[in-house]
């Protein structure tokens, strides 16, 4: 074998591990990253506050509400029992009953705000959670996923590990140590094909003395820009 395509062979294994390597870094960000489900369930959060406390203005008015409709019963009773006969008591407690009943117009139209507000602090809520909880399912389900990717890169890796192990103790690579400094120096790929009398990492022209090494079996020959060895496509 070629001393180029032995170390282009080696060069594969390394870029099927580096690319596997990756991708599950970029999985196990994905995984860590909730930013988008505790965003939801901050919202979810303070939705529900708000809620919380138009139910309790909400229940204050009712009360008072209440409260105003039992001063008006005792009001009520008073004027019509029979038991208030001086005209002037009589014209007095009138006059109270038509305030309280003015005055009960006034705290139901609050009551009624009261409602209102709290029916949309719900409504709010509830369309918070359902987004929250839609948030969670979906990415409960990417996770499952992307799990599942990840258990299959490690597998890829733990293969081409022993693959490119079991080559290089079957070959003797006397350009190893060249490959693994120019991986180090180069992005990791030390092993670029020629295609076309040119650098297919870096697009340079290889001039033809080189092209012609790079071709040789017994020879390596380099990229004159990237410096990346060369192997003949």
């Amino acid at each position: 074998m070629g001393r180029s395509k032995t170390l282009y062979q080696v060069q594969q294994y390394d870029t099927q591990i580096d690319n596997a390597s990756k991708r599950i870094r970029e999985i196990d960000a994905l995984l860590g990253d909730s930013k988008l489900l505790t965003d939801a369930l901050e919202i979810q959060s303070a939705t529900e506050h708000v809620l919380i406390e138009k139910k309790k203005v909400l229940t204050s008015a009712e009360v008072v509400v209440g409260d105003h409709s039992l001063k008006i019963d005792q009001n009520q009773k008073k004027l019509y029992s029979g038991s208030v006969t001086n005209p002037k008591d009589l014209e007095d407690l009138q006059l109270e009953s038509d305030s309280l009943n003015k005055y009960l117009l006034v705290l139901e139209e609050r009551q009624i705000e009261a409602i209102l507000e709290m029916d949309e602090a719900q409504n709010d809520f509830n369309n918070a959670s359902s987004e929250a909880a839609t948030i969670k399912l979906k990415m409960e389900s990417e996770h499952t996923v992307l799990t599942a990717e990840k258990k299959d890169l490690e597998h890829s890796i733990t293969k081409a590990t022993a693959q490119k192990d079991s080559f290089l103790s079957s070959n003797d690579i006397l350009d190893l140590q060249t490959y693994l400094s120019l991986r180090k120096s180069s992005g990791g790929i030390a092993v670029t094909l020629m295609v076309s009398s040119s650098c297919s990492s870096c697009g340079a022209n290889i001039p033809s003395a080189i092209a012609q090494e790079a071709r040789s079996p017994v020879k390596l020959a380099f990229c004159p820009t990237c410096r990346r060895i060369l192997h003949p496509g």
